[in-house]
């Protein structure tokens, strides 16, 4: 099946991934002035925000950070990974595969803009946050190694604008995530995804 591609859509206009409970038991205040039979048992849950301990990019992802950042028409002043944005482009290009299906929208109808908030990236409140919003994402399927797809999006003018940040909107996304999966016996084989984003001012 021939290559395919999608482009980073430019429609401009946060719940914590909660991974666990703190428990915190007060027992009363100051403890000195009450006695055990006094103190009342309390019981505080609070939740903590799972985030990813760091990047760890497989070889094909890292060759197209690699890409994306010695490009010399590359506009953003740096880039860096972020963990929450590498999961959820990985989870993007598994879900392509498992689900088989290519769109910026899964099959629940949801979009990257949502999905990078679900997992607790703080986007910016201007960016899109209709349910299937994408400010911030490229996609392709079929290619089998990082530089064919690299050349794919090269391609696109869309997708050079999005990934070399050739306009100011996208130049200021100095923050990414790339995700690639082979799944044989799927209809591309091959999925991609980079996330490009910025933080909440």
């Amino acid at each position: 099946m021939a290559p395919v591609f999608k482009e980073a859509l430019l429609d401009v206009r946060p719940r914590l991934l909660l991974a666990g409970l703190a428990v915190v038991v007060l027992a009363g205040w100051p403890p000195s002035r009450i006695s055990p039979a006094q103190a009342t048992l309390y019981w505080l849950y609070l939740p903590v925000a799972a985030r990813p301990a760091g990047c760890a990019p497989s070889a094909q992802e890292q060759r197209i950070a690699d890409l994306m950042r010695a490009h010399p028409d590359q506009q953003r002043p740096a880039l860096t990974c972020d963990p929450i944005l590498e999961q959820v482009a990985r989870a993007r290009a598994q879900d392509m595969a498992d689900r088989a299906y290519f769109s910026h929208t899964n099959p629940d109808g949801l979009g990257p803009n949502t999905l990078v908030r679900q997992a607790g990236y703080p986007l910016p409140g201007w960016y899109s946050t209709a349910l299937d919003g994408n400010n911030i994402e490229s996609i392709a399927a079929g290619p089998s190694t990082a530089d064919a797809a690299w050349n794919l999006w090269l391609g696109s003018p869309g997708h050079s604008t999005h990934l070399l940040g050739l306009d100011p909107f996208w130049a200021e996304q100095i923050e990414y995530g790339i995700g690639f999966v082979a799944k044989p016996g799927s209809p591309y084989t091959y999925y991609w995804a980079a996330i490009t984003a910025k933080r909440e001012p």
